[in-house]
């Protein structure tokens, strides 16, 4: 499972990549509904976010042609479906109003109504037609969105038309998802750079290069951004990009592409490792051994789920929110 669980009324939404999409119970871990694609579209996995809404779940595949599929989310009933071209894959999906907004097969941005999957508008002017990976997932910014095109740029585009509000050129291949926080955005790149923008007008705030290509999510908590670079290396710098607060570099290859806030701490994972790192300097709280190799991290109250490449899904209580 590569996806962080999406949870809504104490059932956590998710897909596997044997093909499976399942709503499991979260404190019993009862399958609510589950629905397999396999038989409709092939083998299909998902690397991208799904999103829920009040009455639906809808996600993407990695299957191409691209498909999407909305769930009511209460009896996993398909409630619309769309494959091929004007179809989300690969990236998460994210809202705008009553629309869903995410990439398809080529890398564009599109827009459909989240109640039909009516197409709205699509953004082909903003990125060339060159391929389209997880990394460059949008971000939605009141009814805006956030994201990379394929021309070395970050834009924000009008949630409800696709059309251009403004354009920042960073000049690098943006290697991670779109991050925000209180108003700014942070993206990494593959030269190792962080770029903090304004996302009012799209102004360049700051920068700092890093030694190590920043790799899927930044988290933004607080006062600082904690960024995964892989292979062993986690850090945390200032939100102004002045200052590295804490590097981690002895760790074993972290698999978790979102880290995930816990308290005082973050969480991230290994093979056999679910870790939890003090926000305040980076020290190891505390260890869990998990069969696998921790990816997908998602919480609801007390509880933490963990999901891993293997297969496995667990469901842990009771872990310190605060360095030990």
């Amino acid at each position: 499972m590569f996806v962080r669980p999406a949870v809504a009324d104490g059932v956590a939404y998710f897909g596997s990549c044997a093909g499976v999409y399942y709503a499991i119970d979260v404190r019993s871990g009862a399958i609510v509904w589950r629905y397999d694609f396999r038989p409709e579209v092939g083998a299909v996995s998902f690397h991208g976010n799904a999103l829920v809404t009040e009455g639906l779940v809808i996600t993407p595949t990695d299957v191409m042609p691209a498909h999407v599929r909305a769930f009511d989310r209460h009896t996993g009933r398909t409630v619309w479906q769309r494959s091929g071209a004007w179809a989300l894959t690969v990236t998460d999906v994210v809202g705008s109003g009553r629309l869903v907004v995410g990439r398809d097969e080529e890398g564009e941005l599109i827009a459909l109504t989240a109640d039909s999957g009516t197409p709205v508008w699509r953004a082909s002017h903003l990125a060339r037609r060159s391929g389209i990976n997880v990394a460059r997932s949008p971000a939605a910014v009141g009814s805006d969105i956030i994201y990379s095109a394929q021309d070395d740029a970050v834009y924000r585009v009008d949630g409800a038309t696709g059309q251009p509000r403004w354009r920042t050129e960073i000049g690098c291949d943006v290697t991670t998802s779109v991050s925000v926080g209180e108003g700014e955005i942070y993206v990494g790149c593959s030269d190792g750079m962080l770029f903090r923008i304004r996302a009012a007008d799209g102004a360049e705030l700051g920068r700092m290069t890093l030694g190590h290509p920043p790799e899927g999510r930044l988290l933004v908590v607080a006062d600082r951004v904690v960024v995964p670079c892989g292979r062993g290396w986690i850090g945390a710098v200032t939100r102004s990009l002045d200052r590295l607060l804490w590097e981690r570099h002895d760790l074993p290859p972290l698999s978790v592409v979102q880290p995930m806030q816990w308290g005082q701490c973050v969480l991230t994972g290994a093979r056999g490792q679910l870790i939890a790192l003090s926000l305040a300097d980076g020290r190891t709280c505390w260890m869990t051994s998990l069969e696998g190799s921790v990816r997908g991290l998602g919480a609801t109250g007390d509880i933490v789920l963990v999901g891993t490449i293997e297969g496995a899904v667990y469901a842990l209580r009771g872990l310190p929110e605060a360095p030990q």
